[in-house]
């Protein structure tokens, strides 16, 4: 270890202590008990210490697991924390009511079980990453409280009962509300497709509770309005979409005058090159925020810069002659690799990995010789040059064991209970042996750390003998595949999506004209989604570019709730005014749902839920500045005063 990776710094003012610990399991449980003790050390370790500054520092899968598993658990509070406190105020801010703001919680809650309960049964455990599942759920299925009781609202408000408004506000809105669980449910199990067990498990449990969310409110959500609730006599946020509906009715180009210039440069800043987007395909920008670990590692490669991982070949075998015969030829193998200068280092441990076969050879070749006159031979030459006998016991004591070792009936002790348990060899040992003796591992240092496509694929190539089934891993040998698993995220699924979306859009309008309004206008959000990540100079990572198909599946909803009322309405002003301002509130939720996520520890949901928060607000605005005006440019309807006035 120490020729090919010093434990030493160049410098001399770093030294490496590798440390097997005695942990059961590498749970986050026990990572975190342990790292209890390991700062209880580091706390004491430099008292009395007075040469100088010094610094215990502590890295490793340990101190990784219980860093991620406790960033995890802030995760939880303060995105599900936040999400529910910036949704409750969007809610309480355009309608200013206490009981169905808790009806919709009550409401949530039950989806967030509901998504719990079916995720238990079909994954029996939930991976750390659906930590946002509830920050993300609670963001998005408000979008249908919102809808629905804006719509009762407004039909309270002109005079109808209880019962009417509620009849009013599901027939109206029922339809968009199930096309929109169905396309936002759709998005998310096409994680499914990410290959990742994190978000699939995401995307399986947020399609459920989405699902849920549609069903629960339009039904239990309603039990939570008062049939007794006064309308509310004013309503500032309604005036406003109220005005802006009526004057957009009339005169939509001078909107779309304005929109459209503000969305087409976005558009260029999206698709030339000279901006660049910045996309960090190192494995580091997973890391958590401030992590210890990660930074004590990130020293340890800067002042060693000779020291990376080694790839790891994993070999397991049925018997412990067929485990001689795998090692024996890798070892060769790799040997020649390492003449060939293809690799730097390897050690194996074929050494330890006895032949049967090797040992009834040797057996049998003991049973042919006469222990009795080796050792007479033996007797005599110590008394002719005059040794004392006593001194050899030890060799004696060794042709009694060979010439008992070459009885058929003999068994060789494994060295495993020949080592004791305090013995230092045990650290050499674990690095090679599993707790199953015939599940190995061999290391390969190559000449320089594995950081690409081509690397891995090279040494995919290399190390493995034909025969043999070995598995080739490593942490960085495996991050390679992150590169290509994103780009074909953001690429060939994102693209999936799109396809379902204008597929679903053609059945819902079947008007052509709507159908490209509603395209476009998907293609303009996401065209500026990527200019403001561009401008604002915010990275995509491996993981966020799942943001784009998510973006797609829940924008489109916006257009799906305008454009269906738009389509069907006679009422054309009265309808849009009570679709508008919920349609609005629900972008500003589910925008403040995701956006939660921003303050999370782990820069996979963080990334994720600012990515996607700006690509929910483009696709609200472009709705309302865009899809609408474009709809009624395309395609009039005068609103009904409108109509009454022309014809008196």
């Amino acid at each position: 270890m120490e020729t090919d990776q010093p434990l030493t710094s160049l410098d001399s003012t770093m030294r490496v202590f590798p440390t097997v610990t005695n942990q059961p399991t590498i749970s986050a449980f026990d990572c975190q008990n342990l790292m209890k003790q390991v700062n209880a050390f580091r706390a004491t370790a430099l008292e009395g210490w007075d040469g100088g500054k010094i610094e215990v520092l502590i890295t490793g899968r340990s101190a990784y697991v219980a860093e991620i598993s406790l960033s995890m658990r802030h995760d939880i509070v303060v995105t599900v924390l936040s999400s529910i406190a910036l949704v409750g105020a969007v809610f309480f801010i355009g309608f200013r009511r206490w009981l169905p703001l808790f009806g919709m919680g009550f409401s949530l809650l039950l989806c967030c079980l509901i998504g719990l309960a079916v995720g238990l049964l079909i994954f029996h455990r939930l991976n750390m990453i659906t930590v946002g599942f509830c920050a993300i759920l609670v963001g998005l299925g408000v979008d249908f409280a919102i809808l629905i009781y804006g719509r009762y609202q407004q039909s309270r408000s002109e005079g109808g009962g209880h019962r009417v408004a509620i009849a009013d506000a599901v027939h109206s809105l029922g339809r968009a509300v199930f096309f929109g669980a169905l396309t936002t449910a759709v998005g998310f199990l096409a994680l499914v497709l990410s290959n990742s067990s994190g978000f699939i498990q995401l995307g399986v449990l947020i399609a459920i509770g989405i699902s849920a969310a549609g069903l629960l409110m339009t039904t239990v959500f309603f039990l939570f309005v008062p049939r007794g609730e006064v309308p509310q006599q004013s309503d500032w946020i309604l005036n406003l979409v109220r005005n802006y509906v009526h004057g957009m009715l009339v005169r939509p180009r001078p909107i779309l005058a304005v929109s459209l210039p503000i969305l087409m440069g976005l558009l260029i800043v999206a698709v030339v090159p000279q901006i660049p987007l910045t996309f960090e395909a190192n494995a580091r920008s997973l890391e958590p925020k401030n992590s210890r670990a990660g930074t004590a590692l990130s020293l340890i490669m800067q002042k060693m810069p000779v020291r990376w991982e080694p790839v790891l070949g994993i070999v397991r075998a049925t018997t412990e002659q067929e485990l001689h015969d795998f090692w024996k030829a890798i070892s060769q193998h790799w040997s020649d690799l390492q003449r060939a200068g293809k690799i730097k280092s390897y050690s194996t441990p074929n050494a330890l990995a006895l032949s049967a076969r090797e040992m009834q050879r040797n057996r049998q070749q003991l049973a042919s010789i006469n222990f009795p006159a080796t050792r007479d031979s033996l007797q005599n030459a110590l008394t002719q040059n005059r040794f004392n006998a006593d001194a050899f016991a030890s060799a004696f004591e060794l042709l009694n064991q060979l010439q008992a070792a070459s009885a058929a009936e003999f068994k060789v002790p494994s060295w495993r209970t020949q080592l004791p348990p305090t013995s230092a060899w045990w650290f050499l040992v674990e690095r090679y042996f599993a707790q199953d003796s015939l599940t190995t591992t061999g290391f390969v240092t190559t000449n320089a750390p594995v950081a690409t496509q081509e690397q891995k694929n090279v040494l995919a190539r290399e190390l493995p003998v034909a025969g043999i089934p070995i598995t080739l891993s490593g942490w960085s040998y495996t991050l390679t595949d992150l590169v290509p698993w994103s780009h074909r995220q953001l690429l060939l699924i994102s693209a999936l999506m799109a396809v379902f979306d204008a597929s679903l859009l053609a059945v819902l309008y079947r008007d052509l004209r709507l159908w490209l309004v509603q395209v476009i206008t998907l293609a303009l959000a996401v065209a500026a989604m990527i200019a403001s990540m561009k401008l604002f100079h915010l990275p995509l990572n491996l993981l966020n570019v799942l943001a784009f198909r998510l973006v797609l599946a829940i924008g489109v909803d916006y257009g799906i709730y305008v454009l269906l009322v738009w389509q069907r309405s006679h009422e054309v002003a009265r309808d849009l005014t009570g679709v508008i301002k919920p349609v609005a509130l629900a972008g500003l939720t589910a925008i403040a749902g995701f956006g939660s996520l921003g303050w999370a520890h782990n820069p996979t949901l963080s990334g994720l839920g600012i990515a996607c928060a700006i690509g929910l607000f483009w696709s609200l605005a472009a709705t309302i500045f865009f899809t609408l005006p474009a709809a009624v440019a395309v395609r009039p309807k005068l609103p009904q005063e409108h109509f009454e006035l022309e014809h008196a």
